[in-house]
């Protein structure tokens, strides 16, 4: 079942993102998808008793919900109204309440009422839990259209912190490290828009600051 799924994601995903700091450092790159392999093979043999001895014990990532307050109270979801568990796929909303009712230290629920997810502020330069729960289910993967890496993801502020001094959830992209790299240090950027969209020099057209109006709001 979805939920079911999910739950296995939680354990692979912290064992796949060591791995990817690990590839990294030795200056290797490789799909996601190997690097979630590796961890299953991880996973299995640690049940087995045959993994490495000097490998670290396995702590589980948060399995994130996301559903309407709507939803939530009728028992439905109807409309654009959505239930569901993040990077799985829907559910139905008695999955996710006996999910919220379980207590699970696990688990994350983001749930939202019309747009109010998107209001979320503080004046830290850093994202605080709820934030980074929302954005883990807003954008699993990195903004740039055409690039689906969700390991290692760093989260970018649209509007530079060290002069707006907010951390707003509408104003923060999860980035890639590459295509992070490039925004700090080349200057490019995510075009205007909403959701994944095209990353372009500092040169184009579409780049934010060639543009008289101020950028838009990221989710």
């Amino acid at each position: 079942t979805v939920e079911v799924l999910a739950e296995v994601m939680a354990v692979l995903r912290p064992i796949s993102e060591r791995l990817f700091k690990q590839a990294r450092r030795d200056g290797r790159r490789e799909p996601n998808e190997a690097y979630l392999a590796d961890a299953l093979l991880d996973m299995a043999r640690r049940a087995a008793g045959t993994g490495a001895a000097d490998a670290p014990p396995i702590k589980a990532t948060k399995v994130l919900v996301r559903i309407d307050w709507d939803a939530l109270i009728r028992g439905f979801p109807i409309g654009d109204e959505l239930s569901e568990i993040a990077g799985v796929g829907p559910v139905p909303v008695s999955v996710v309440q006996a999910m919220i009712d379980s207590g699970d230290a696990f688990l994350a629920a983001v749930v939202t009422k019309g747009k109010d997810v998107h209001t979320v502020a503080h004046l830290t330069r850093r994202p605080r839990a709820h934030q980074r729960s929302a954005l883990q289910w807003l954008s699993p993967t990195c903004m740039v259209e055409g690039c689906n890496a969700s390991l290692g993801l760093e989260i970018d502020h649209v509007e530079d912190w060290a002069k707006t001094r907010i951390t707003l959830l509408s104003l923060l992209n999860p980035l890639c490290r590459p295509h992070h790299k490039m925004k700090t240090n080349e200057g490019w950027a995510l075009v205007r828009g909403h959701g994944k969209r095209a990353f372009v020099g500092p040169k184009d057209p579409q780049h934010p600051k060639n543009a008289n109006a101020p950028p838009v709001a990221a989710m």
